[in-house]
């Protein structure tokens, strides 16, 4: 009498949750991995206009090595 359809909507609702907590732990560490290639990203793109800048003459060598201490 009983065919085994009164799991169908328990099941598929685990199944749901599943994927909802799988997408918060990739969301999660895209966003940690994400945040820490910035925050590098930022730091090179200060010291390469930093050292255009050297290049172009518009920093002497004083100017220039307080800066890049100044970064680090």
């Amino acid at each position: 009498m009983h065919d085994g359809n009164g799991w169908f909507w328990p099941m598929g609702l685990m199944m749901v949750g599943w994927l909802v907590l799988a997408v918060i732990i990739v969301a999660a560490v895209w966003l940690t991995v994400g945040t820490g290639r910035r925050a590098t990203d930022h730091g090179d793109s200060a010291r390469r206009i930093l050292a255009e800048r050297y290049a172009r003459g518009e920093l002497d060598d004083e100017e220039y090595r307080r800066r890049l201490d100044g970064l680090r």
